[in-house]
Protein backbone atom coordinates (compact mmCIF):
# COMPACT_ATOMS: atom_id res chain seq x y z
CA UNK A 1 0.00 0.00 0.00
CA UNK A 2 1.18 3.44 -0.68
CA UNK A 3 1.27 6.75 1.49
CA UNK A 4 0.25 9.90 -0.44
CA UNK A 5 4.01 10.31 0.49
CA UNK A 6 5.16 7.88 -1.82
CA UNK A 7 2.64 7.60 -4.68
CA UNK A 8 3.82 10.53 -6.44
CA UNK A 9 0.06 11.63 -5.86
CA UNK A 10 0.44 15.02 -4.24
CA UNK A 11 -2.03 18.46 -4.58
CA UNK A 12 1.46 19.50 -6.51
CA UNK A 13 1.48 17.11 -8.92
CA UNK A 14 -0.26 15.39 -11.37
CA UNK A 15 -2.34 12.73 -11.65
CA UNK A 16 -1.40 10.10 -14.03
CA UNK A 17 -3.54 9.69 -16.88
CA UNK A 18 -4.74 6.20 -17.75
CA UNK A 19 -4.97 5.74 -13.60
CA UNK A 20 -7.49 4.91 -11.30
CA UNK A 21 -6.86 5.97 -8.02
CA UNK A 22 -8.62 4.03 -4.59
CA UNK A 23 -7.66 6.45 -2.14
CA UNK A 24 -8.77 4.94 1.57
CA UNK A 25 -10.54 8.20 2.93
CA UNK A 26 -13.26 7.74 5.71
CA UNK A 27 -14.65 11.26 3.89
CA UNK A 28 -13.99 11.88 0.44
CA UNK A 29 -11.94 15.18 1.35
CA UNK A 30 -8.23 14.14 -0.13
CA UNK A 31 -10.07 12.38 -3.00
CA UNK A 32 -12.01 16.09 -4.21
CA UNK A 33 -8.77 17.83 -3.40
CA UNK A 34 -7.61 15.60 -6.20
CA UNK A 35 -10.20 15.75 -8.09
CA UNK A 36 -10.28 19.74 -8.16
CA UNK A 37 -5.89 19.34 -8.73
CA UNK A 38 -7.42 17.55 -11.82
CA UNK A 39 -9.48 20.23 -13.06
CA UNK A 40 -7.66 22.74 -12.57
CA UNK A 41 -4.96 21.01 -15.04
CA UNK A 42 -7.37 21.49 -17.57
CA UNK A 43 -9.40 17.85 -17.44
CA UNK A 44 -12.99 17.94 -18.32
CA UNK A 45 -14.43 16.53 -15.03
CA UNK A 46 -17.38 14.34 -14.25
CA UNK A 47 -18.81 13.53 -10.26
CA UNK A 48 -20.93 10.68 -9.64
CA UNK A 49 -21.79 10.62 -5.81
CA UNK A 50 -24.35 10.48 -3.62
CA UNK A 51 -24.43 14.03 -2.08
CA UNK A 52 -26.86 16.17 -2.79
CA UNK A 53 -26.06 18.34 -6.24
CA UNK A 54 -26.73 21.43 -4.52
CA UNK A 55 -24.46 20.49 -1.70
CA UNK A 56 -21.97 19.37 -3.39
CA UNK A 57 -21.57 22.83 -5.87
CA UNK A 58 -21.59 24.78 -3.08
CA UNK A 59 -19.12 23.14 -0.98
CA UNK A 60 -16.85 22.21 -3.76
CA UNK A 61 -14.87 23.48 -6.56
CA UNK A 62 -16.04 21.33 -9.35
CA UNK A 63 -16.60 24.02 -12.37
CA UNK A 64 -18.09 23.05 -15.12
CA UNK A 65 -17.88 19.12 -13.86
CA UNK A 66 -21.20 17.12 -14.78
CA UNK A 67 -22.78 16.11 -11.63
CA UNK A 68 -24.60 12.68 -11.47
CA UNK A 69 -26.19 11.61 -8.39
CA UNK A 70 -27.23 8.23 -7.52
CA UNK A 71 -30.92 8.47 -6.44
CA UNK A 72 -33.74 6.51 -6.83
CA UNK A 73 -35.91 9.53 -7.47
CA UNK A 74 -36.28 9.63 -10.93
CA UNK A 75 -34.80 13.52 -13.18
CA UNK A 76 -32.04 15.01 -14.67
CA UNK A 77 -28.65 13.99 -13.44
CA UNK A 78 -30.05 11.58 -11.51
CA UNK A 79 -29.08 7.95 -12.06
CA UNK A 80 -31.02 4.42 -10.22
CA UNK A 81 -27.88 3.12 -7.83
CA UNK A 82 -28.88 -0.07 -9.60
CA UNK A 83 -28.48 0.91 -13.38
CA UNK A 84 -25.18 -0.19 -12.93
CA UNK A 85 -25.34 -0.66 -17.04
CA UNK A 86 -26.98 2.58 -17.68
CA UNK A 87 -24.28 4.23 -15.39
CA UNK A 88 -21.27 2.19 -17.29
CA UNK A 89 -22.64 4.12 -20.50
CA UNK A 90 -22.60 7.70 -18.89
CA UNK A 91 -18.88 7.12 -18.08
CA UNK A 92 -17.93 5.41 -21.12
CA UNK A 93 -19.78 8.42 -23.25
CA UNK A 94 -18.17 10.89 -21.39
CA UNK A 95 -14.37 9.61 -20.81
CA UNK A 96 -14.30 8.74 -24.88
CA UNK A 97 -16.18 11.89 -25.70
CA UNK A 98 -14.02 14.31 -24.09
CA UNK A 99 -10.05 14.68 -24.43
CA UNK A 100 -8.75 14.87 -21.11
CA UNK A 101 -10.87 13.99 -18.42
CA UNK A 102 -11.35 12.85 -14.36
CA UNK A 103 -13.90 10.96 -13.12
CA UNK A 104 -14.58 10.95 -9.38
CA UNK A 105 -16.93 7.86 -7.92
CA UNK A 106 -18.35 8.91 -4.66
CA UNK A 107 -20.19 5.92 -3.36
CA UNK A 108 -18.65 2.84 -4.01
CA UNK A 109 -20.20 1.85 -0.53
CA UNK A 110 -23.34 2.65 -1.75
CA UNK A 111 -23.44 0.88 -4.87
CA UNK A 112 -22.07 -2.13 -3.26
CA UNK A 113 -24.72 -2.34 -0.43
CA UNK A 114 -27.41 -1.90 -3.11
CA UNK A 115 -25.59 -4.85 -6.02
CA UNK A 116 -23.04 -7.35 -5.31
CA UNK A 117 -19.61 -7.06 -4.42
CA UNK A 118 -18.54 -9.52 -7.78
CA UNK A 119 -21.20 -7.27 -9.72
CA UNK A 120 -18.75 -4.06 -8.80
CA UNK A 121 -15.51 -5.44 -9.29
CA UNK A 122 -16.99 -6.34 -12.44
CA UNK A 123 -18.08 -2.79 -12.78
CA UNK A 124 -14.98 -1.55 -11.84
CA UNK A 125 -12.42 -3.42 -13.65
CA UNK A 126 -14.36 -2.63 -16.67
CA UNK A 127 -14.62 0.92 -15.92
CA UNK A 128 -10.25 1.05 -15.08
CA UNK A 129 -9.85 -0.52 -18.81
CA UNK A 130 -12.12 2.38 -20.34
CA UNK A 131 -9.97 5.26 -18.38
CA UNK A 132 -6.46 3.40 -18.99
CA UNK A 133 -7.35 2.98 -22.65
CA UNK A 134 -8.35 6.89 -22.96
CA UNK A 135 -5.98 8.33 -20.38
CA UNK A 136 -8.34 9.49 -18.01
CA UNK A 137 -8.12 9.21 -14.55
CA UNK A 138 -10.40 7.72 -12.11
CA UNK A 139 -10.25 8.83 -8.45
CA UNK A 140 -12.73 6.33 -5.89
CA UNK A 141 -12.75 7.03 -2.54
CA UNK A 142 -13.34 4.14 0.16
CA UNK A 143 -14.01 3.88 3.71
CA UNK A 144 -11.73 0.53 3.91
CA UNK A 145 -13.96 -0.12 7.26
CA UNK A 146 -16.95 -0.75 5.31
CA UNK A 147 -15.28 -3.83 3.13
CA UNK A 148 -14.11 -6.90 3.90
CA UNK A 149 -10.22 -7.41 3.99
CA UNK A 150 -10.41 -9.76 0.75
CA UNK A 151 -13.36 -7.20 -1.19
CA UNK A 152 -10.23 -4.10 -0.42
CA UNK A 153 -7.66 -6.44 -1.37
CA UNK A 154 -9.30 -7.81 -4.36
CA UNK A 155 -9.98 -3.68 -5.04
CA UNK A 156 -6.52 -2.62 -4.28
CA UNK A 157 -4.81 -5.68 -6.41
CA UNK A 158 -5.82 -3.14 -9.85
CA UNK A 159 -5.61 0.12 -8.69
CA UNK A 160 -3.35 2.64 -7.77
CA UNK A 161 -3.61 2.91 -4.10
CA UNK A 162 -3.64 6.27 -2.16
CA UNK A 163 -3.78 6.16 2.02
CA UNK A 164 -3.63 9.29 3.11
CA UNK A 165 -1.15 10.63 5.61
CA UNK A 166 -2.22 10.59 9.24
CA UNK A 167 -1.73 14.00 9.07
CA UNK A 168 -4.30 14.90 6.24
CA UNK A 169 -7.06 12.93 8.11
CA UNK A 170 -8.87 15.64 10.09
CA UNK A 171 -10.81 13.28 12.38
CA UNK A 172 -11.98 14.56 15.79
CA UNK A 173 -12.57 11.63 18.23
CA UNK A 174 -15.29 13.45 19.95
CA UNK A 175 -18.08 11.80 21.12
CA UNK A 176 -21.55 12.84 20.13
CA UNK A 177 -23.47 13.70 22.78
CA UNK A 178 -21.93 16.64 24.80
CA UNK A 179 -22.04 17.60 28.72
CA UNK A 180 -25.65 17.56 28.95
CA UNK A 181 -27.74 15.36 26.97
CA UNK A 182 -29.46 18.15 24.73
CA UNK A 183 -26.37 19.14 23.62
CA UNK A 184 -24.97 17.53 19.79
CA UNK A 185 -21.68 17.85 18.85
CA UNK A 186 -20.94 17.78 14.98
CA UNK A 187 -17.96 16.24 14.12
CA UNK A 188 -15.37 18.15 11.68
CA UNK A 189 -15.68 15.59 9.07
CA UNK A 190 -13.85 18.31 6.15
CA UNK A 191 -15.57 19.75 3.12
CA UNK A 192 -18.39 17.24 1.48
Amino acid sequence: MESADASGISLNGELKPGNVYLVEERRPKISFDLFEHGLSSGCCGMVVTRELPKRLLNDRNVGNSRVVWMTNLVGDGRINPTAIGILMSQLRSFVEGHGKTIVIIDGLEYLISLNTYDRMLQFMNQLRDIVMTNDSSLIVPVDPRTLSERELALLERNLEVVVPRSSDIELQEEPLLGQQDAEIRVLNAGHR
